[in-house]
């Protein structure tokens, strides 16, 4: 379909489908992570596939990643939010500076990717795609950080959503337990949890992403 597409955390899990989906379809896909040597790898195997290091937490990366998607895509038409990193909570006597750098990460860079993105989004009537958690209505002791983060990006979804209309179609989706470890046996207990009957992969939210990609509603 030839669109610019820009993923952060692409180099591992849900992310790295997205990337191979988008990919697959044609896009030319620029994604960010901080896992340098797995993302350079992954970014070799594809055309149309571009890396850049850094970590999402730094505003000025922001800024140069920014930047470097637009170079190497001549175009941005989406932006898919997924990374996060998962940090323990008040149990674990986690301090003010790891909640923080943990919202860095998985709300404040959604926030200002697309601020940095408006407005090439708006003149391709792009989409932007949020990827929250089922934490973020449901949570784990000892979560805090993470949960706080996944609720606050189902409020940027809809705050963006407003914003943006009608030229960017802004969605989150809330995965459940999704296997990126590649784990191929689940105990009965484990199952029995999970309405679906199955744990999720990656290529469940993934399908979802381009699903929410290919069509106006």
């Amino acid at each position: 379909m030839n669109r610019g597409i820009i993923v952060t955390g692409g180099g591992h899990g849900i992310g790295r489908q997205i990337c191979m989906d988008f990919l697959q379809a044609g896009d030319k896909v620029c994604f960010i992570d901080k896992d340098e040597m797995r993302s350079a790898e992954f970014a070799k195997m594809h055309d149309n596939l571009f890396f850049y290091h850094g970590d999402v937490a730094d505003p000025e990366t922001l800024k140069k990643f920014a930047d470097f998607a637009m170079e190497k895509l001549e175009r941005i038409d989406v932006l898919v939010n997924n990374a996060c990193t998962g940090v323990k909570g008040i149990l674990s006597d986690l301090s003010y500076e790891e909640f923080d750098y943990t919202l860095s990460v998985g709300l404040k860079a959604p926030y200002e990717l697309s601020r940095l993105c408006k407005d090439e989004l708006k003149r391709n009537k792009g989409r932007i795609i949020n990827i929250a958690s089922t934490r973020a209505f449901q949570s784990e002791p000892d979560s805090e950080a993470y949960a706080s983060t996944k609720g606050g990006i189902v409020a940027l979804t809809h705050a963006l959503a407003m914003s943006l209309a009608p030229d960017v179609l802004v969605n989150c989706i809330a995965p459940g337990w999704i296997n990126v470890t590649g784990q191929q046996e689940f105990s009965h207990e484990d199952l029995a949890a999970i309405p679906a009957g199955k744990v999720g992969t990656p290529k469940d939210i993934s399908d979802m992403v381009m699903f929410l990609c290919e069509h106006d509603f």
